[in-house]
């Protein structure tokens, strides 16, 4: 990369800033007239870290102009990265911050003079990296030096540290000033320093090794054998070298037994006698336990299931230990995995988990048992199902009656046209025309919808077979002409109050016979025998739903609506039955109604009575019938409103 390039790349970079900035100066011009100076409001000082989604070279940019900081870069430097902090930060924070962005993306900075390279960190010990004998901080990678007193660099290199670090990273030794060297970012030196520095104790001990651990703790089994060394619980041979070593080197503490959680091992530095004397405590200690009964403990849960959370728990158990039994055949090891041996169970009565696991695996356990075991929140649930009937009945037709007695009186003729018993409709029957005692025809006093008019002529006796006398008019002609509509009918208005995730019912109906199977049999008496069965069915509304509270202040229901009606009876295939049923998954805003349904049923009758021939007049055949038309539509909705009850204050 020439340095003409450089500045050429510099100076186009310079200018897309400088375009860059106008825009964020307008922007910010707002946000400075509202915080007015920082100086006076002390909440206000810093910078607001706020990046969702930019690119990293415009990221690189904004750092160049808060730190003053000179940058340069290729164009295999890509991607977007988000930076988000609730409180401000000072321009060194942020910069560190930065740091820890490029480390993410895989790069890191190397000062070169006044300025900063940015390159990919798998090469950035090949480049000028900052080097020195002092620990750093942050993510910058860097070079450092540490001289060893006591123990030999190389063999720490290669013994311990080629494992503690990543690919990327670089560890060497330098073997006549016997000083290590570490290439990585300044937070890992830093734990490695940690690490090397209780390594690196006088003493003349000969060897280090990192012993793994099969079912005991690190932590534990460190304190144990620290206790069993200091108490000079090991062979008088042993004895004898540490005290002879600890008198050399002026300390006491010459056996170092180290704990290494992360990988379950113990990076033990001793003599050669004293290694062999711990790795046969350690092949002791670390045993799987006598009977499953060792490492029993009880977990009582405040908020959740016990029977649901120990499957969930043993899910996760049983993916772990398939997994690391995976791994430990792909390396050809024959030893069991840890896991398998821990056990969950749940007791109902006292809602609690029965574990049977070592002490480090419970604490793991109970870290996740305690973030499961939380207090969720409630759904409550106001629904209204209804019924919105739109019936359409029309009627129009004219009825005609007319009677006439003989000389005796004692009998006479009757008789008329488009006479009905049709409750539901303004038809009328024959004895609508008798007169009610005033010489007016009792249908004049029926109750009517629409429009009935008509007349009538000369009221006529006429004497019954059973001796009872009829007065009707002679001649009577009424016309009706009517229409009527449906209403609302509410079939339920339940509230329910379940937990987050957790189904909810309700059912309102009657449990009915249905008749599935007939046999007839016949006897040797040469009767019949006839068996029926029955099984019963609902004729019932039900409403099902699950509730699922989202980070919002909204609600995820499934819901499940089903309405079955007996539509009709027959006494030998037994009633009909109509179903109307609603699956849907919908989210509601905390408190506000939705609507669901929409499901019209449509049925229409058209009825024509008529006299025959006389009936079919053009025009005429309408004083001989009557036409009925009853159309009904019948729409099923369902109001839903949930309310999200995270306190008691909230019902």
């Amino acid at each position: 990369m020439k340095s003409t390039s450089f500045h050429m790349e510099a100076q186009r970079r310079l200018n897309m800033t400088y375009r860059v900035l106008r825009i964020f100066v307008l922007a910010c011009l707002v946000w400075g007239i509202a915080s007015s100076a920082l100086a006076a409001e002390p909440q206000a000082e810093g910078i607001a870290i706020d990046f969702r989604d930019v690119e990293l070279t415009d990221l690189i940019q904004t750092i160049s102009e808060m730190t003053g900081k000179n940058f340069i870069y290729d164009d295999t430097l890509k991607g977007k990265v988000s930076i988000i902090s609730p409180e401000r930060m000072s321009p060194d924070e942020a910069y560190e911050a930065f740091l820890s962005v490029l480390s993410v993306k895989g790069f890191t900075l190397v000062p070169t003079g006044r300025t900063n390279k940015i390159v990919p960190i798998r090469i950035a010990k090949e480049s000028n990296l900052p080097t020195g004998t002092t620990v750093p901080s942050g993510e910058q990678y860097v070079t450092q030096l540490i001289r060893m007193k006591y123990v030999d660099a190389g063999d720490l290199a290669t013994a311990v540290l080629k494992d503690l670090v990543p690919k990327t990273s670089h560890v060497a030794a330098y073997g006549p000033s016997n000083t290590l060297i570490i290439t990585d970012n300044a937070a890992n030196i830093e734990r490695l320093v940690q690490i090397i520095r209780q390594l690196d104790v006088p003493t003349t001990l000969e060897q280090i090794e990192i012993i793994p651990l099969q079912y005991a703790g690190a932590e534990e089994l460190t304190d144990i054998i620290t206790q069993l060394l200091s108490r000079g619980a090991v062979t008088p041979a042993a004895r004898g070298r540490r005290a002879a070593q600890a008198a050399q080197a002026g300390d006491s503490e010459t056996t170092r037994v180290i704990p290494y959680p992360r990988t379950n091992a113990l990076i033990v530095i001793a003599a050669k006698g004293e290694l062999q004397t711990i790795r046969s405590l350690v092949e002791q200690l670390d045993q799987s336990p006598p009977d499953d009964r060792s490492y029993i403990n009880v977990y009582y849960l405040e908020n959740a299931d016990a029977t649901s959370l120990a499957g969930t728990l043993n899910e996760i158990l049983t993916g772990i230990s398939q997994k690391a039994r995976q791994e430990r055949t792909a390396q050809n090891t024959q030893q069991p995995v840890n896991l398998k041996q821990v056990t969950i169970t749940a007791d109902k009565p006292t809602n609690s988990l029965v574990i049977n696991a070592r002490p480090e695996e419970f604490e793991i356990i109970k870290s996740i048992v305690s973030k499961l075991d939380i207090k969720r929140k409630q759904v409550f649930v106001e629904a209204l199902i209804m019924e919105l009937s739109l019936d359409a009945t029309k009627n129009l037709g004219i009825s005609i009656v007319g009677a006439g007695a003989n000389r005796d009186g004692d009998g006479g003729i009757i008789g008329g046209s488009n006479l009905n018993s049709n409750p539901t409709t303004n038809a009328v029957n024959l004895t609508d025309f008798q007169d009610d005692g005033s010489g007016i025809p009792s249908v004049l006093g029926k109750a009517v919808n629409g429009l009935m008019a008509g007349g009538f002529l000369n009221p006529t006796t006429i004497t019954g077979p059973d001796g009872i006398d009829i007065t009707v008019p002679a001649l009577s002609v009424l016309i009706d002409l009517s229409q009527s509509d449906g209403d609302v009918n509410i079939l339920a208005a339940p509230r329910l109050l379940t937990s987050d995730n957790e189904e909810a019912e309700i059912i309102i109906g009657s449990n009915i016979p249905v008749i599935t199977e007939r046999l007839t049999d016949t006897g040797g008496s040469g009767g019949l025998a006839q068996s029926v069965s029955i099984e019963r069915q609902d004729a019932a509304l039900t409403l099902r739903f699950t509730p699922q509270v989202t980070e919002g202040d909204e609600v995820r229901l499934n819901i499940h609506q089903e309405i079955t009606d007996v539509a009709s009876t027959n006494d030998q295939i037994g009633p009909t039955l109509t179903k109307r049923l609603l699956r849907n998954t919908v989210i509601a805003e905390n408190g506000r109604t939705i609507a669901l349904g929409g499901l019209i049923s449509t049925n229409i009758q058209d009825t024509i009575t008529k006299v025959p021939l006389l009936g079919d007049i053009p025009i005429l055949g309408w004083l001989f019938k009557r036409k009925d038309v009853i159309e009904k539509k019948t729409n099923l909705l369902i109001f839903i409103t949930p309310h999200i009850i995270r306190t008691a204050d909230d019902l």
